[in-house]
């Protein structure tokens, strides 16, 4: 085959997978529209937090969330673009489905990790609880105070309702916090050893 031949080829068959990638993106989009659509009482393209609610209904097997439990969801998922309305848009809604499922999928393991950390039985981990938790995370190694303040800042930020705790809800993204931060010191350490023997 001629080299033009062969090119044109390539950037036909790329073009393909580009349509498709599209085509699958359309078809996602009008199923979180037709989602949407289905718990939108108000008719105004939306979900509030009730709306919100019904939703996560359907997919927790019909056991609805607690209230703090809905509007934890709608707070993370509200704040991802930005625009901080009360109400969940198209991108919104597959931020808030993912969030539940992170949180429904860990749920057993978090409240063992309450059980074990949250020594006055508040239902937040405060700064000590939470170093207890990361030092066994840690194999036993305690962090540095500042790493705690970091994945309490990170962790207790990410609803918007700063209390200087870790709830039950915000406890898994405190510990994909503390992993990313220990790889990203791993990775840093191995870039230096690599200059350092280079």
């Amino acid at each position: 085959m001629p080299v033009g031949a062969a090119a044109a080829a390539g950037g036909y068959r790329a073009a393909q997978k580009r349509q498709a990638a599209a085509n699958v993106r359309r078809q996602e989009e009008v199923k979180l529209m037709n989602l949407i659509a289905r718990y939108d009482k108000s008719n105004d393209g939306h979900l509030d937090k009730g709306e919100l609610g019904d939703l996560l209904q359907d997919v927790n097997n019909n056991v609805r969330p607690s209230e703090e439990e809905i509007q934890w969801v709608l707070q993370v998922a509200d704040r991802q673009d930005g625009n901080v309305s009360d109400q969940l848009g198209i991108a919104d809604v597959q931020v808030a489905i993912n969030t539940w499922r992170a949180y429904t999928e860990n749920k057993e393991h978090i409240d063992q990790v309450f059980e074990k950390y949250d020594k006055d039985k508040s239902g937040k981990l405060e700064f000590e609880d939470l170093k207890h938790m990361l030092t066994d995370l840690n194999d036993g190694v305690a962090p540095p105070d500042s790493e705690v303040e970091h994945v309490l800042k990170k962790a207790d930020s990410k609803d918007g309702q700063e209390d200087g705790a870790v709830s039950r809800m915000e406890v898994v993204y405190a510990v994909a916090i503390w992993y990313a931060r220990l790889d990203a010191l791993e990775a840093q350490k191995q870039q230096t050893s690599c200059c350092v023997v280079c």
